[in-house]
């Protein structure tokens, strides 16, 4: 009996032992935290207090704390004994935010417990690969702006959670990861699936169009969330009850019944939940479409803000253009007297000037005068009312890409009867018959060199780069609108070698302006003066994600492709491109002959290794020029000469000005291209000057500098084929630049 005691008791004791080994193990926690720009202004406190309620629950724990944005700036381990977290907690206080986030830093094939990821969701410049056997990941966001979607995947599809701290519970939200609640999943419609039993809609505020609202069927695991443009569909049954939700807005709580369209407008929050039932029958329509500049597209397919209506919509009495436009479109504002200076769509720009937003007529820009009063009026009588076929208003700074600054009040694109009978038959294509006449060039063939900016005369006092970096760092927040200071101190930062910090320098532009195309590309030109050609492809490939009706788009990463030695991808680019085979683009005709000379260029360089079975042989015949420059812009519409000054000091002059050019400037807005290129086979022999004039109008813009990318080819298509390229801000040239030399032979 004894005996029998004994062994119990040793049995219990190792029960019991075993039992407080389990509860006190440590925990192995990877922490990913997201230290890129964007994330400066986020609610860092509620995070603290989210890690102080986690580390009661988690009291010992091992953790190993990754930052990273562009890179990954720093990698520590803590042991974290009875909830102290000390170390950590003064770690994260003093992290620096700086530099744009790239996801693919962040790996989840770990073999931690939890791996806990704090950030927006934004990454620019690239994604988490995805694992098949990861860790439990629990994704948490303290700002307003985020990427819900991916936020809440990445959760969902890993075991994990979602924590959205400001609209969290932040006790609760540490005992739902404890007790492994489970997420429900975002449901999403795809356009090839059947409409049945699905319920549409937009949710909007007061402000306009609301994304990353929550939508939940209440007592269902059946969620999702409105995209950019507030639209959403998820799967309901007549008596379900949904659930309307967003940050500091009051839920909206409604019984579908069976209406097949359901649009909600949030309002500020209050103490109580409305119940509301919104119902209206759902229409069976053709696919809707929109004239676009020059081109037909889906309306669906845009990815922006886009409102049309059609000659249907005007009726005969309405003989003004104002009047065609009054009361049609939501947030448009109709001015006095047919007065377009009082027209707002977006909002007030200019509290003494103009505020009327950009008229495109059949492709063309209207130009339009300030102010606002009875004597200087902005007329809309330039066009009939009864010939207007199509009015679409596009907002958004990602729908006013394509016209840059002069966007930035909205656009009103209106096509008229008569253009669009001549749509399909027109043949747009402008065959380039340049006479050449030659001028006595007067100047001195001198090279301007560069003056150092301001921004990096005060680096280079600093004894260090780390020492320039704080003070990059403290001067930063007052310069987020002007590009320069960027660019300008990247440079420096390149010029030490500390190519770490300059793209991370760089990488703020994508963080401050990641719709911005004119501001992408300046940032995408000097990714490639540097050889950074990875971050300048993402950068690239963002843009064409942003405006995939603008074929230079498909250009620029084509030959990006080519440059970085991913020749099948810019083989297969090139040959969509080629036979006109991109489903987003009506033509690539202002664009035929750069393209046409680029593939051929690409492909003079083939081995065995690519495939080009579907290539047409025509493309294998390399042209031959003496010459070829190609010209790229950064902005639409920017104007520039350059003179082309031969041995004896004779030149001709190539314009890209309003003035001289203009049916050329409307043709490259209204296809969505900003380059253009020349050729010459017959040339003097000797050395050759190119010279840069900018227009005396030209006023610079520190945030939007404007960009000038020259590619010189010297025999083109021959053995000794060479090529410069040049970079140059159009705002640091004063009148002239004598900026390139090369011997003909």
């Amino acid at each position: 009996m004894k005996n029998s005691s004994i062994t119990l008791l040793f049995i219990l004791l190792f029960f019991f032992n075993n039992l407080f080994a389990s509860f006190s193990a440590p925990q192995s926690i990877t922490i990913y935290w997201d230290s890129s720009l964007s994330l400066k202004n986020r609610d860092i406190e509620k995070e603290l207090q989210f890690l102080d309620s986690f580390f009661k629950l988690y009291s010992n724990s091992e953790v190993k704390l990754i930052t990273f944005n562009t890179s990954k700036v720093s990698e520590d381990l803590y042991t974290i004994s009875s909830s102290n977290w000390d170390l950590l907690y003064k770690k994260i206080n003093n992290i620096i935010y700086d530099g744009a986030s790239d996801f693919s830093l962040v790996d989840i094939g770990g073999k931690e417990d939890l791996l806990l990821f704090f950030t927006d969701g934004k990454s620019n410049l690239g994604n988490i690969d995805k694992k098949l056997y990861t860790p439990r990941i629990i994704t948490i966001s303290s700002v307003k702006d985020v990427n819900k979607r991916l936020l809440h995947e990445t959760a969902y599809y890993n075991n994990g959670y979602y924590i959205d701290l400001l609209s969290s519970d932040v006790k609760q939200a540490v005992q739902s990861i404890y007790d492994n609640k489970v997420l429900s999943k975002l449901q999403f419609v795809n356009s090839n699936e059947s409409n049945e039993n699905y319920i549409s809609g937009i949710v909007e505020d007061e402000a306009g169009l609301l994304g990353n609202v929550d939508i939940e069927i209440k007592n269902k695991n059946i969620k999702t969330i409105t995209d950019v443009n507030g639209v959403y569909h998820i799967k309901a049954n007549p008596a379900d009850t949904l659930m309307y939700s967003y940050t500091n807005k009051k839920t909206v709580i409604l019984t579908s019944g069976n209406a097949k369209v359901i649009n909600v407008k949030l309002q500020e929050k209050s103490n109580k939940l409305d119940t509301v039932f919104i119902m209206s029958e759902k229409k069976d329509t053709e696919v809707e479409k929109v004239i676009i500049g020059d081109r037909i597209v889906e309306k669906r397919s845009l990815g922006y803000a886009v409102q049309n209506i059609s000659d249907q919509n005007i009726s005969p009495d309405e003989v003004k253009l104002g009047e065609a436009l009054a009361g049609k479109f939501s947030g448009v504002v109709m001015g006095n007297n047919n007065d377009s200076s009082q027209m707002i769509i977006r909002g007030f720009s200019s509290i003494q000037g103009s505020n009327h937003p950009l008229f495109i007529i059949d492709g063309v820009p209207i130009s339009r005068n300030s102010g606002l009063s009875a004597q200087n009026k902005s007329r809309m009588d330039f066009v009939d009312p009864s010939n207007i076929a199509d009015i679409t208003v596009l907002k958004g700074l990602a729908a006013t890409n394509r016209y840059g600054s002069l966007g930035s009040n909205g656009v009103v694109i209106v096509t008229t009867k008569t253009y669009l009978s001549n749509y399909e038959k027109s043949n747009r294509k402008e065959e380039k018959k340049k006479k050449i006449k030659y001028n006595r060039y007067n100047g001195a063939l001198e090279f301007q060199f560069k003056k150092k900016s301001i921004f990096i005369e005060v680096l280079e006092n600093y004894n260090n780069v780390d020492m320039a970096y704080e003070h990059f760092i403290s001067f930063m927040g007052s310069n987020t609108k002007n590009i320069m200071y960027f660019l300008d101190s990247a440079s420096y930062f390149f010029d030490k070698k500390d190519f770490e910090k300059g793209i991370q320098v760089l990488s703020n532009l994508v963080e401050l302006y990641p719709n911005d195309t004119s501001v992408l590309r300046v940032l995408a030109f000097n990714l490639e003066k540097y050889s950074l050609l990875e971050y300048a492809e993402k950068i690239y490939k963002r843009i064409l994600h942003i405006s995939p009706n603008d074929t230079q788009n498909y250009l620029d990463l084509a030959n990006n492709y080519y440059n970085n030695k991913k020749y099948q991808k810019s083989v297969d680019l090139f040959n969509k491109m080629s036979n006109n085979k991109i489903k987003d683009i009506h033509t690539f005709n202002g664009l035929n002959s750069q393209i046409n000379n680029d593939f051929k260029n690409l492909l003079s360089n083939r081995n065995q290794t690519w495939n080009l079975k579907n290539v047409n042989k025509s493309n294998f015949l390399l042209p031959k020029y003496k010459l070829r420059v190609v010209t790229e812009w950064s902005h639409p519409q920017t104007e520039f000469e350059i003179q082309y000054i031969n041995p004896e000091k004779h030149f001709f002059t190539l314009s890209h000005t309003k003035e001289s050019n203009k049916n050329a400037l409307n043709t490259e807005m209204k296809e969505g291209f900003l380059s253009d290129e020349y050729v010459l086979s017959d040339l003097k022999s000797g050395k050759w000057f190119l010279n840069l004039i900018v227009p005396e109008k030209q006023v610079p813009n520190t945030k939007y500098p404007r960009y000038l990318k020259i590619e010189v080819y010297t025999e083109f298509g021959f053995s000794n084929q060479k090529k410069q390229t040049h970079l140059i801000n159009l705002d640091t040239v004063d009148g002239t630049k004598i900026f390139a030399s090369f011997d003909i032979k």
